[in-house]
């Protein structure tokens, strides 16, 4: 665990000291960074992700969905068929 220096505007730290109990401040404050780095972690996987599915070039997604439909049922439907020769 480690201290950290943090300076707050006078109005919202007086609103914390006003509405969270001393002895909570620091666990509230932890998780209130915690949920904000969730949010921070999920746009920057939005911003890498961005672009990646084009239209481009491509089936309609019900065809798509379709032909791997298709594709898996022939991989099942050859599963166990070899035979060591």
């Amino acid at each position: 665990m480690a201290r950290m220096n943090v300076i707050f505007k006078d109005e919202l730290l007086e609103e914390i000291r006003e509405l969270i109990p001393a002895r909570q401040r620091s666990e509230f404050i932890e998780e209130a960074v915690r949920t904000r780095l969730a949010l921070f972690r999920q746009e920057r996987a939005i911003r890498a992700a961005f672009g990646a599915w084009s239209e481009q070039d491509r089936l309609s997604p019900e065809e798509e969905i379709r032909q791997s439909r298709e594709s898996w049922g022939k991989r099942q439907s050859g599963f166990g068929t070899e035979t060591d020769g």
